[in-house]
């Protein structure tokens, strides 16, 4: 082999070595220019979505259509409305009437559903304890006339001498005896339900066996018999119910509110009522009474109004829609008409700019007429959508919904 050819083939070999190096570091470089991050295009640059923020192109016709007004402490007299309301009677012009005595009913005189004056006879009893207690007093009645006569005697013979002091002293002391005697006999008579005059005349020296005995239940006051129980010839007792008697011109309402408006509850406050059976008519009534206790099961609590029922429409056990007016007070409060229903939630759109409005929760509590009073999610001075925040509700959903997710 010559040396040329010896020479030549270390040559070729680096000539090698060097070409390999040379493509490895191309590779290498080729590599880190695709790992390197690539510039953002200007559609990628633009502001991201903010959830709950809308903002309105230039020019949307949207925005010429919109109304605002501030979130601002006004004088409002709120509403609150009822959970369940019910007419009852009156219980103060009530009665559940009985007989006082057992006996036999001879003859009933009123009806179901007529109208009674104070004092007018329901029915008519034949009661043998009756009889005893009008006999015991006419007997106490004889006993004082006695007694009396006697004493009158022994007063005179007493001043002439002819008796001692003592037996004057027992004339006197059967006298005082006879008057307590016909007094408890005389109140016996009125607990059994007799009047002055009807006792007036036990006084006479005759009196027919048949009006001895017998006894009347009579009215306690003007009403309507509302319940009767009575049949002629029927034994009863103390223990049964006979009639009921209602005033009906004014009537109860009884309403359950709510243990969060247990605070705006007074007497005094009025109410308005209405029925399902007149539901164009508003009955105007004032609370009377206000429960000192919560209810456990319900969170509620009663309240109790009397309503004027001159006309007698308002029937006991009818259900009512209760709303009652609050006395005035200073609130915080926003326009009606710039909350919106969410689901289940209520939200208004606050103003953060010329385009831009943020979706916001709120809560509110009662009403009065155009105004909510706000409890949480504003503060006074704040700029809120009154008249359009319908429209904006409807856009900003779909951009929620475009954007993946829900207001609701």
């Amino acid at each position: 082999m010559s040396v040329h050819c010896v020479m030549r083939a270390p040559l070729v070999f680096l000539q090698i070595v060097l070409f390999l190096a040379m493509v490895t570091a191309h590779l290498s470089c080729q590599a880190k220019q695709e790992d390197a991050p690539k510039p953002t295009s200007p559609a990628a640059t633009a502001h991201p979505y903010e959830s709950g923020v809308l903002e309105l192109p230039e020019g949307s016709p949207t925005l010429a259509r919109l109304l605002t007004e501030r979130v601002a402490v006004r004088p409002i007299q709120a509403t609150l409305k009822a959970q369940a309301g019910k007419i009852v009677a009156n219980e103060n012009r009530l009665a559940h009437l009985s007989a006082r005595v057992p006996g036999r009913i001879v003859t009933v005189y009123a009806d179901l559903g007529d109208r009674v004056k104070q004092g007018d006879r329901l029915l008519l009893l034949d009661s043998p304890a009756f009889g005893e207690a009008q006999l015991e007093y006419r007997k106490a009645r004889n006993a004082l006339g006695v007694t009396e006569k006697a004493f009158e005697r022994a007063h005179a013979l007493l001043d002439r001498g002819a008796i001692g002091a003592g037996e004057h002293q027992r004339r006197e002391a059967d006298y005082e005896n006879a008057q307590a005697d016909l007094h408890e006999a005389e109140e016996k008579l009125h607990l059994l339900g007799m009047t002055e005059r009807e006792i007036q005349l036990l006084a006479a020296k005759t009196l027919p066996h048949a009006e001895v005995a017998q006894v009347s239940l009579r009215a306690p006051f003007h009403g309507e018999v509302i319940e009767r129980n009575a049949t002629v010839g029927e034994v009863v007792d103390p223990n049964k119910t006979l009639f009921t008697v209602a005033d009906l011109s004014t009537v109860w309402v009884r309403a359950d509110f709510p243990e969060q408006q247990a605070g705006r509850l007074k007497t005094g406050l009025a109410i308005e009522v209405r029925v399902s059976a007149y539901p164009d008519t508003m009955f105007q009534g004032v609370i009377t009474y206000v429960g000192a206790m919560i209810e456990s099961a319900t969170r509620t609590i009663k309240a109790r109004a009397e309503v004027p029922n001159l006309d007698g429409r308002l029937r006991p056990e009818m259900f009512a829609e209760v709303l009652l007016v609050t006395d005035e007070q200073s609130v915080l409060s926003v326009p009606r008409t710039a909350v919106q229903q969410v689901g289940n939630r209520r939200v208004v759109f606050a103003v953060l700019g010329p385009r831009r409005f943020e979706s916001r929760d709120v809560t509110v509590t009662q009403t009065s007429g155009d105004y909510f009073q706000v409890v949480a999610g504003l503060t006074a001075g704040e700029e809120v959508v009154t008249q359009g925040s319908y429209t904006l509700k409807s856009e900003l959903l779909r951009e929620e919904i475009s954007a993946g997710g829900s207001l609701l």
